[in-house]
């Protein structure tokens, strides 16, 4: 094997040449097709192919192992490519073309790289050290693979180029800030240890994707190795970057924007899209570990609704259970489930009961002596099954690996919902052992696999995915007309297909209120928007002060959820009492407003991968300010939040990018980019909204369905300009929108001179919205409206429409009628503040203001 020097003259780089790394040297082309080019150098095949005009695949298989690229974070698919333009070889180098982007391969040495149509280089190998292998692990094998890796591979790793102006974001489930670029990044799922640093690299979920930021311009890169995976950002050397595995192949994917939303859309359509939720799981979750008996949790639920604070789901943790059996209920505090289930429910609550990994070792207990009977468990080295202590007592682990085992995981969940539980909360699927405190199983325990044996080690971060694969599908086949609701604690790429991601045991401090933000930000950054943290802090007492601030982020999070560890202060909403519980009643309350705007959210999320909660590049990547503010998110194209993480603190500093935005609770108008000093007292945190993007809300309840959703506001602040936004709706559950049972519309509001026009589009789908009027609110007029008319499609007046102007709150109402037809709005402001209308055209409507909370 021919080995690539560096060159002489770069002596820093020579200095690091990693000890017992072999680069790749010369290739051959060895094999080619439509859309395909296979090379060998040396003892390795690499094979490059373009899977879409902005989507390429690299492969590096040492030692004549089989090139194949199955994967659990991979969805089947034929992919619809353009003609590839493949070249001859010529002067050494051989090209891949599609219409957006070339593919440039040099053969000696072979390195790699890509330009798009405008002459941008990105994903390019390192000169020097591009593509190789370590002849024996390196320091990011465990010790404990010494004596496997023949069959499992060497090393392997990628070396890229890093540009100065280049920046890391995503990598699934981290703490340290939004910004990876200059930090080292591993991959392998961990159940920490209570109080861990918030600085703590790798956690429950492992995702190894990052999205690159540079000059305005995006990029993404995807590791798919279910085994231990490192990612070195430039933090070796700041003139490269690499990406490795310590086991199986070195399989990437690049992604070639050239916006984030393009890479974001084509990541999630390898790796799959969030399916639509049920609408009811959106609104807010009360957990404890635990909610010990049938008596405790009817007081919890009772309270919620004396107190008038929103609740659709309560939370059932391990202590439910028999003895920590999973798929069992503790007979003397449960007696009857099935009725105390159904007494919840006619109040509006729904219950989801928690599914550990491990399943108690215990001969007289139906589950195990039924998975041992099929063979269901994983293995030692001499294929005994597997057995390690977890929550019950000594415990063995399905091998999800197995569809025939997935299938039998699922079936168990048959009791659970005979009883009328409503989802599934999947913990400990890591999955976490207590040998070794915080442990997994060992790297050379064996998943039969069906006929595929596999070690541990090469797919661990891919056990989690498994598990609540193997439940989704359970639920759908044992309640198909219902949408699945699962959460886990565990994943890896592509687990947005099967469950959402809680970041699992956080801390009752400030410095995990604001670490959460980046968090939840790098999340839905990895095809994960379905996410939250723990309102209040798991582990560790909260107090009045940090819950309220917390609920006031936590609302904005795709999931919202308070639950904490039962040796803990109580940190129900009421518990800490005035002003506190105010302010969380308020807050949850606005939460339920909020649930049109996020479920329109989430059909965005499901149909092309944009998160929920945005970085503020999202809409401004070529802002470098937009890059480094990560304490602050977008939640979707119209709302902004700045959350306050610091205790006794009523402002804070607020970046807003370009554009025109508003101050939610006083109606001041700012335009970006500009930095603010926002006044943020408690129950008023740093909220904006973006000019002429309409945000739909409902009326005041306190879980879906306890009441009609009529009328449907829509709240606009006008300025000069135009701007729109959509509004998606169907019956939040079931299947029926994929017959079409669904309305879209789009809402436009452009502002030109002294008129405002707002145009609601035609409702597109067969779905008819449950209710009679919408109410058109327009705050932060500072002129008063002169008239206000109905216009037909051919831009003619169709007569005046009722409307009502409070001049005091610059607010104007508009009653709308709900109908499948369009409807055009043309309202004439007076040339100054003291020219005033006809007067008012209704009374005020019985429908509060959404910001009186």
């Amino acid at each position: 094997m021919e080995r690539v020097q560096p060159v002489a003259t770069n002596a820093h780089l020579a200095a690091v040449w990693p000890d017992g790394y072999q680069a790749l040297g010369r290739a051959q082309l060895c094999q080619r097709d439509a859309t395909s080019i296979c090379l060998r150098s040396g003892p390795a095949t690499v094979e490059v192919t373009a899977l879409a005009p902005d989507l390429f695949r690299v492969g590096l298989f040492l030692h004549g192992r089989p090139r194949r690229y199955e994967s659990p974070a991979v969805v089947e698919q034929e992919w619809q490519v353009d003609p590839v333009t493949i070249s001859e070889p010529e002067a050494g180098r051989v090209s891949m073309a599609t219409t957006l982007v070339t593919a440039h391969l040099s053969l000696d040495p072979l390195r790699i790289s890509f330009t798009d149509r405008h002459g941008r280089v990105f994903a390019a190998d390192d000169p020097e050290l591009g593509m190789g292998w370590f002849e024996q692990p390196s320091g990011d094998t465990p010790v404990a693979l010494a004596n496997v890796t023949g069959t499992l591979g060497l090393p392997l790793r990628v070396y890229k180029q890093h540009l100065p102006e280049e920046h890391y974001f995503g990598c699934g489930e981290r703490f340290g800030g939004l910004d990876k670029t200059g930090s080292y990044q591993l991959f392998w799922n961990t159940d920490p240890p209570p109080g861990r640093s918030v600085f703590q690299n790798n956690l429950y979920v492992s995702i190894p994707f990052t999205l690159v930021l540079a000059n305005g311009l995006a990029w993404g890169l995807f590791v798919d190795n279910a085994g231990r995976v490192a990612f070195d950002l430039a933090h070796e050397h700041p003139g490269r970057s690499w990406f490795g595995t310590s086991t199986g192949d070195l399989i990437y994917y690049v992604f070639c924007g050239p916006t984030p939303q393009a890479v974001l859309e084509r990541y999630t359509a390898l790796t799959g899209r969030t399916p639509l939720p049920p609408l009811w799981s959106l609104g807010h979750g009360q957990s404890r570990f635990s909610y010990a008996s049938a008596a405790e949790l009817r007081e919890v639920a009772a309270t919620f609704r004396a107190r008038d604070i929103p609740c659709d789901t309560l939370y059932l943790d391990i202590d439910a259970l028999d003895g920590y059996r999973v798929f069992t209920w503790d007979q003397e505090r449960f007696p009857d489930p099935a009725g105390l289930f159904s007494e919840l429910r006619a109040q509006g609550f729904h219950v989801v009961s928690i599914v550990d990994a491990g399943i108690k070792v215990d001969e007289s207990y139906a589950v195990y002596a039924d998975g041992k009977r099929r063979d269901c468990y994983c293995k030692t080295p001499d294929y005994h099954d597997y057995q390690n202590a977890v929550w019950p007592g000594l415990c063995v682990f399905p091998d999800v690996t197995n569809p025939e085992v997935r299938a039998w995981w699922g079936e168990q969940h048959r009791p659970l919902l005979d009883a009328g539980v409503a989802g599934i909360w999947t913990d400990m699927n890591e999955p976490a052992v207590f040998i070794p405190v915080h442990g997994t199983l060992p790297p050379e325990t064996i998943h039969p696999g069906g006929g595929t044996p596999r070690l541990h080690v090469e797919i661990h971060n891919a056990y989690g995915s498994l598990l609540v694969q193997a439940t989704r599908e359970g639920l759908q086949r044992l309640r198909p007309d219902k949408r699945p609701f699962v959460i886990s604690r565990a994943g890896y790429a592509g687990i947005q297909r099967h469950a959402l991601i809680w970041t699992g045991d956080n801390a009752s401090t400030w410095e995990d209120l604001a670490q959460s933000v980046p968090q939840l930000l790098n999340l839905g950054l990895s095809g994960v928007s379905w996410c939250g943290s723990d309102i209040g802090g798991f582990y560790g007492d909260c107090s009045g002060e940090l819950l309220a601030r917390w609920t006031e982020f936590g609302i904005f999070q795709a999931f919202c959820r308070n639950h904490s560890e039962k040796q803990t202060r109580r940190q129900e909403p009421w518990v800490f009492g005035e002003p506190y519980e105010s302010v969380c009643r308020a807050m949850l309350k606005l939460r339920q407003r909020l649930l049109p705007y996020l479920y329109t959210l989430f059909e965005e999320c499901h149909r092309t991968g944009a998160p929920l909660l945005r970085p503020l590049f999202w809409m401004a990547p070529a802002d470098p300010a937009a890059w480094a503010y990560d304490d602050e998110a977008l939640c979707g194209p119209a709302l902004l939040v700045a959350p306050v993480t610091r205790p006794a603190v009523s402002h804070r500093h607020v970046y807003l990018p370009a554009g025109t935005w508003f101050h939610f609770w006083s109606g001041q108008r700012l335009s970006g980019p500009t930095h603010v000093i926002a006044y943020a007292p408690l129950g008023q945190p740093a909220l904006y909204v973006r000019a002429n993007t309409a945000v739909p809300l409902w009326p005041e309840m306190n879980y879906v369905g306890e009441r009609a959703p009529d009328p449907l506001t829509l709240l606009l602040y006008p300025a000069e300009g135009s701007g729109e936004s959509s509004l998606y709706e169907d019956a939040g559950d079931g299947y029926g929108y994929l017959q079409g049972e669904y309305a879209r519309r789009r809402i436009i509001c452009e502002v030109e001179g002294d008129e405002i026009r707002v145009f609601l589009s035609a409702r597109e789908g067969s779905f008819v919205p449950p209710r009679q009027r919408i109410l058109l609110e327009l705050r932060a007029l500072e002129r008063l409206p002169r008239s206000v008319e109905q216009r037909t499609g051919n831009g003619a007046s169709a007569g005046q429409v009722k409307w009502s102007y409070d001049q005091e709150q610059g607010r104007l109402l508009v009653t709308l009628q709900e109908q499948v037809e369009a409807q055009e709005l043309s309202i004439r402001l007076a040339a100054n503040s003291s020219e005033g209308g006809p007067g008012s055209w209704l009374e005020e409507p019985d429908e509060e203001p959404a910001d009186r909370l």
